[in-house]
């Protein structure tokens, strides 16, 4: 059975899709960009902000079903500049300094002005 998950705390989707879904035992969270909730406005462009905003974001969903970072699985993150790669690896690491989850990571052709990041995961739902 699929359930609709959705935190008042996180970013207001910009689209017709869900925060995040759950079914079968695990949380799928929609690609989440650098929005701050509060202002609803994207972080500067800085791949280092932008990416701690995007966790921030995808934590706020996942403890909705009480779940928390260290329950991904799976993380699929999207950059519109290869050259932010070691940043933004850096960055991963302040968040899973161990047993971080699988990823995968791709570069794209555009994002919305100002954006330089999405990421979305597939955590286990505790």
């Amino acid at each position: 059975m699929k359930k609709i998950v959705y935190s008042g705390e996180g970013p207001k989707p910009l689209g017709v899709y869900s925060q995040g879904t759950v079914g079968g035992g695990l949380i799928f969270v929609s690609g989440q960009v650098p929005v701050d909730p509060k202002t609803g406005k994207f972080v500067k462009q800085d791949i280092k902000k932008q990416t701690r905003q995007v966790f921030k974001n995808i934590e706020k969903i996942l403890v909705v079903e009480g779940a928390g970072l260290k329950d991904i699985l799976k993380i699929s993150a999207f950059l519109l500049n290869i050259n932010d790669f070691k940043e933004m690896n850096e960055v991963f690491q302040e968040f899973f300094p161990v047993e971080p989850p699988a990823r995968t990571t791709s570069i794209v052709k555009a994002f919305p002005p100002g954006v330089l990041i999405e990421i979305d995961a597939i955590a286990l739902k505790p």
